[in-house]
């Protein structure tokens, strides 16, 4: 049997990395980053130019949106004003279902909390005056409202379109109660934003009908 026996061979060095090779991997890498940050910084530009259009930035929308989320659970419309509403909401059982009353014959909702949709200023008050649509909320049986959801900043009623009827900037409520608008609210809202040092106006309008009567 022939027997092996190791061959102590010298091994050749790896070759390795110049300098100049380093370096130029190095500048290509940096000349790549560079290209991806300045896609990445255009692209952030672009979108933030455009991004005040879209919520959250669109305060007016979102008001609108929610308000009509709101009073279309209502049963009526308790009082109103040019920057101010108020709709009352159904009785709820412990199923969330309307609570209903024998009135005369016929089924009728009974009424229950109130809400208040108004402008005022960081605190929420209803005394008080300033550029932020809030909700109020008076439980059934309760003598007052207390603040409950700011909706959205920066309403500003003075820069709503023109009545051309007036000449002055519709109201944020108008109320329909004759038989061609059963108890419609047309809502006007317009929003302020700045965008690069620019004030830009928003503009949402809704007319809703509450779907309780």
């Amino acid at each position: 049997m022939r027997a092996f026996t190791p061959h102590n061979r010298k091994k050749s060095p790896r070759p390795g990395m110049t300098l100049i090779e380093l370096l130029v991997a190095m500048t290509i890498l940096a000349a790549l980053m560079f290209g991806v940050s300045m896609i990445y910084f255009s692209c952030l530009k672009v979108y933030l130019r455009t991004a005040w259009k879209l919520p959250p930035y669109d305060e007016a929308t979102m008001a609108v949106q929610e308000m009509t989320r709101q009073m279309r659970d209502a049963m009526l419309i308790d009082s109103f004003g040019a920057d101010w509403l108020v709709v009352v909401i159904p009785r709820k059982d412990a199923n969330h279902d309307n609570v209903l009353i024998d009135a005369g014959g016929s089924l009728s909702l009974t009424p229950g909390n109130q809400l208040a949709f108004y402008l005022s200023d960081d605190t929420g008050s209803l005394t008080a005056s300033g550029n932020n649509l809030w909700l109020a909320v008076k439980a059934e049986g309760a003598e007052s409202f207390t603040p409950k959801k700011k909706l959205a900043e920066n309403i500003h009623p003075e820069l709503n379109p023109t009545n051309p009827t007036t000449g002055q900037p519709y109201t944020m409520f108008r109320y329909w109660p004759d038989e061609t608008r059963l108890w419609g609210v047309e809502m006007w809202i317009t929003s302020t934003a700045q965008v690069y040092g620019q004030t830009r106006t928003q503009f949402a309008h809704s007319e809703v009908y509450l779907r309780n009567l």
